[in-house]
């Protein structure tokens, strides 16, 4: 597949756990078996969630586990003056306006997050108080995900018009993903089952900057005997050196990739080169996810 330019991008909210391993190794996986690059950068706009030393601490862990990745780094706080730049584009082409809604507002309006367009039509001033949305059509939204096949959204029930610009000044998730993998060339996005949603909104944004489609693959979650998804915000346990190819190993196996037995008393190297050389998108469940 030539040109193809994958990409991981890890927020520094806390170290890599399993289900961090898994959406890495998903998205280095198809990169490497299609001979792409695959690009490592930092999703540290939100400053208020950023634990020092995070950052560094989630490269390491990803040299210790045997990523090797192309080009420098790149950080989104050292790129506040791109999405400015796209900011002003798609204000010059309409496609926003402010909004003096609060979270509380919009949940006592609605009974849900799902923006009803209240503020479209007032043609208020941007200001700093102000939220900046983007306008979403009312069409029913399509693609077709890599593992979990033909994927649609009803806009205006399901997503609304979304946030790219937060009234307390920061730049939203949408906006800068979306910016960032136009910026980096990025084609494919390789990642969890809980951004597919958000898959919507980034398509949206890639074809009113710049008329381009990616292509989206997500993969199934990782669940804890509680039910409760791998996260950092649930404390789940940061992987370490101690079980690196037991890991690995059970990586394969969630990804549903059958790793023979022996694989597990190979090297690290031979681990991933097995692995890239067996790579079968077909294989990965089509499933929210589940325990491994």
């Amino acid at each position: 597949m030539p040109g193809y330019v994958g990409r991981f991008a890890p927020t520094p909210s806390g170290p890599l756990h399993f289900g961090s391993l898994i959406a890495a190794s998903a998205s280095f996986l198809d990169a490497k078996s299609h001979r792409g690059q695959w690009l490592v950068r930092v999703d540290d706009i939100d400053t208020p969630r950023v634990v020092p030393g995070a950052s560094n601490q989630i490269l390491e862990q990803l040299v210790d586990y045997g990523f090797e990745w192309d080009g420098e780094v790149v950080y989104q706080s050292d790129r506040l003056q791109s999405y400015h730049a796209a900011l002003d584009l798609l204000r010059s082409k309409h496609l926003t306006y402010a909004c003096s809604c609060s979270r509380k507002q919009v949940l006592q309006r609605c009974n849900t997050t799902v923006y009803d367009g209240f503020c479209r039509q007032k043609n208020q001033r941007f200001t700093a108080q102000n939220s900046e949305r983007f306008k979403l059509s009312d069409a029913c939204l399509m693609f077709v995900d890599i593992f979990q096949g033909q994927q649609q959204l009803d806009t205006k029930a399901e997503l609304g018009d979304f946030i790219l610009k937060r009234s307390d000044g920061f730049f939203a998730y949408h906006l800068v993903c979306a910016v960032d993998d136009l910026n980096q060339g990025v084609t494919h996005v390789i990642r969890g089952y809980d951004l597919i949603q958000s898959t919507f909104a980034q398509i949206e944004l890639t074809k009113a900057l710049s008329g381009v489609t990616l292509q989206y693959g997500h993969h199934p979650l990782v669940f804890n005997p509680q039910k409760i998804k791998y996260s950092k915000s649930a404390n789940s346990p940061p992987i370490t050196k101690q079980n690196l190819k037991e890991n690995l190993i059970l990586m394969l196996k969630f990804l549903n990739q059958s790793p023979p037995d022996d694989l597990a008393a190979a090297e690290v190297g031979e681990i991933w080169q097995w692995a890239i050389q067996h790579w079968q998108r077909d294989k990965v469940a089509r499933s929210e996810g589940f325990q491994p």
